[in-house]
Parts: structure tokens; sequence; C-alpha cells
């Protein structure tokens, strides 16, 4: 078996023959001085860059990124960390970002009551980089992520997507 999975900060790293797919990836450091205490954030560095730079990894070598839902604890990660004055940036410069469908228009047109769980910011930058993959309506497979079975629950938001990984 040729596949290698690792755990780490809220994430798992995938990794089959040429594809590192990572689900997930935490909360990141994007967040204001100000926001983060609010929001109770209390790391200094980014925790899933860190952590992928104990497997020898760095955020340009991650092929895909599923992302189970765009609330900003599970998606804060894939921005880099705050700097004063300068606007949000991607991380991940080669991945493609997977998310269903459900989960990608709750996040454009939040309900007033989880409007502060998203990063408004994200999905315009996301369409922007041109690598946003949408799974449309509950399709439970995608032929360029073998391996991978998605299944849906819309008990925390609607359209989380959860993927299993299947065994080769």
């Amino acid at each position: 078996d040729e596949n290698r999975i690792s755990l780490s900060c809220r994430a798992l790293l995938v990794e089959r023959g040429d594809q590192r797919i990572l689900l997930e990836t935490g909360i990141g450091v994007f967040f204001a001085p100000n926001l983060r205490q609010r929001f109770g954030v209390f790391e200094d560095e980014h925790v899933l860059l860190a952590s992928l730079a104990k497997l020898g990894l760095s955020d340009s070598d991650i092929t895909h990124v599923v992302l189970p839902h765009m609330h900003f604890d599970h998606a804060g990660g894939l921005l880099a960390p705050f700097e004063a004055g300068k606007p949000l940036r991607l991380l991940f410069p080669r991945a493609r970002f997977v998310v269903s469908e459900a989960a990608l228009q709750r996040a454009m047109q939040p309900h007033a009551r989880d409007r502060a769980s998203f990063i408004p910011e994200l999905p315009g930058l996301l369409r922007d980089s041109g690598r946003l993959h949408v799974i449309a309506g509950g399709a439970s497979q995608d032929p360029s992520l073998p391996g991978l079975r998605f299944h849906y629950s819309d008990g925390h938001t609607p359209g989380l997507m959860l993927t299993e990984v299947l065994s080769s």
C-alpha cells in the first residue's frame, strides 16, 4: 500500500500516488489581533503549516484541499497569516479547492444565525483562484479524487460534506 495518512491539528493528509489531499485546514492565524482574542484563537503560528513542515512538506506540495464546510474554524487555515494592512491571501498555490455546492452557497449567503462563522472574502478568493471545484448536488464521488467518498449532513450547517477515505 503506497498510501500515507497523517493526522495533525484537526487536519488529515492523505497521500495517494502523486496526490496530497488535505481534508480540513483548521482555523489558521488569519484573524487580526483584536479578532483573535474575541474568538479565542491563541496560537501564534499557523499550526497546519508547522505540521506539514514536520512531514517535510509545505503548502505548495498539497494538490487538493477538501473543505467539509466553510466556517472559519475549518477553512481559516487556507489563508496566510495576518499581516497588518494587507488583504487576505490564499495559501496552497497548486491545490484544487473542493467544497460542496450547498456549503459554498451557505458561505456566500449565510443565515443571520451563523453569519459570524464565515470569512466573507473566502468564497471570492476561492473563485478567483481558478482552482475551486464544487461538488454538485450531493455527489458521492469525484473522478479526480479516487479513493474518497462523500457523505452529507445538514445537522451542523447546510452542505456539510463528510469525507470517507476508502482503503485501496
